[in-house]
């Protein structure tokens, strides 16, 4: 077989998307002895696959959301002669002539709307979103099959876009390795402490702060406890710098929440361990989610998780975390309460996480990938 893979999403700077490519093709090139593959990649990361046996790779720097994807993308595509392309993320063209296979990680976009959620103009904004509602239903039922990392959202995709079930298999993803358990020593515990500038106890949370991440109700928590409670607790937000970030930053400025709210901004994996092996736990408050990879993360590395009861997150943490209403102030204050006061229960969810994100494997998720490529080169 002779496998197109659309890799321009491949690499860390491309967040959860380019995690999952980058284990997609890296994986696949080590497992698969017999097939062929043409990966189509960013001229930046080119050379990361010279001397690679059965590969060809085509530098095509055609940026992601733009209209040359749908105009130049399937003449690059087709040149190739595949016997499939996986575009694994909702935006392939259209006018592509051959057999497609499609990754949809999440249908965050179809509830996830307003000028909250944008840094475009309004207009502008409005055109890109009936764009991809269009786009995503077309190119769903243009497939011949379509991937997705969690039941939930196989469900979701079947009911929003009428697609049937059998067009569409779960490849659950997995935690990275590149978090790491740690053992502190009581000076460099200090020293991560300042360098922080954190206190402990402190909570922590890893993600993007767009809208529909709900980080506001970790900060209205936090301030809800330490106003009725004697020991103050802190939370670490780990995110990248970005509009979003700027604007929850501001918030927290006028509110005078600096105290209790730190925004650390990108941190490295190495200091995101030692921040792990301090805190009291990682909250994942989020209303939508396509699998929830920083949860399966810190329990890998032993860091209790609390999360909300949305989406996917009960079904991939299954009774490994503290659940919590998304929407309730009060519930998360409660979790937070019980764990700050609990070192048996933080212990047994600790213990509940290991077992739990050993579930989850690149490898198994790549090789249900590749049986979905067979079965969708014969039909």
């Amino acid at each position: 077989m002779r496998i197109g893979i659309d890799a321009r999403l491949y690499g860390l700077e491309h967040a959860g998307l380019g995690r999952y490519v980058m284990k997609l093709v890296d994986n696949l090139l080590v497992q698969d002895k017999k097939n062929h593959y043409v990966l189509f990649v960013n001229s930046n990361h080119s050379k990361e696959f010279k001397n690679k046996k059965r590969l060809t790779v085509v530098v095509t720097n055609i940026p992601i959301y733009s209209f040359s994807e749908q105009l130049i993308l399937p003449i690059i595509f087709a040149r190739q002669n595949l016997d499939i392309l996986h575009v694994p993320h909702f935006n392939a063209p259209l006018l592509y002539p051959g057999k497609l296979l499609l990754t949809i990680h999440d249908l965050i976009k179809h509830d996830s709307k307003g000028s909250a959620t944008t840094t475009h103009h309004q207009w502008l904004y409005s055109i890109k979103r009936l764009g991809y509602l269009f786009l995503t239903s077309l190119i769903a039922k243009r497939s011949v099959h379509i991937i997705v990392p969690s039941e939930y959202v196989k469900n979701d995709v079947s009911k929003r876009l009428g697609i049937s079930s059998k067009k569409i298999t779960v490849t659950y993803e997995a935690a990275g390795d590149s978090i790491k358990e740690i053992a502190l020593s009581e000076e460099k515990k200090k020293k991560v402490l300042k360098e922080y500038h954190l206190s402990r106890p402190f909570i922590v949370y890893t993600g993007s702060v767009y809208p529909h991440k709900n980080v506001e109700i970790l900060i209205r928590a936090i301030e809800k406890h330490n106003i009725n409670r004697e020991v103050d607790l802190q939370l670490a937000l780990v995110c990248s710098r970005s509009v979003f970030w700027q604007r929850l930053k501001d918030k927290i400025e006028k509110e005078n929440l600096q105290k209790w709210i730190k925004l650390l901004g990108f941190v490295p994996d190495e200091k995101v361990s030692e921040l792990y092996s301090l805190a009291l736990a990682l909250v994942h408050p989020s209303k939508m989610e396509g699998f929830g990879l920083t949860g399966l993360e810190a329990m890998g590395v032993g860091l209790p998780v609390i999360s909300s009861n949305a989406s996917c997150l009960p079904e991939v943490y299954g009774d490994a975390a503290l659940y919590f209403n998304p929407d309730s102030v009060d519930d998360l204050v409660s979790c937070l309460e019980v764990f700050i006061k609990d070192q048996t229960l933080r212990e047994e969810y600790s213990a509940k996480g290991y077992l739990q994100q050993r579930k989850y494997s690149w490898v198994r998720m790549v090789e249900k990938t590749l049986s979905v490529y067979k079965k969708a080169i014969k039909k």
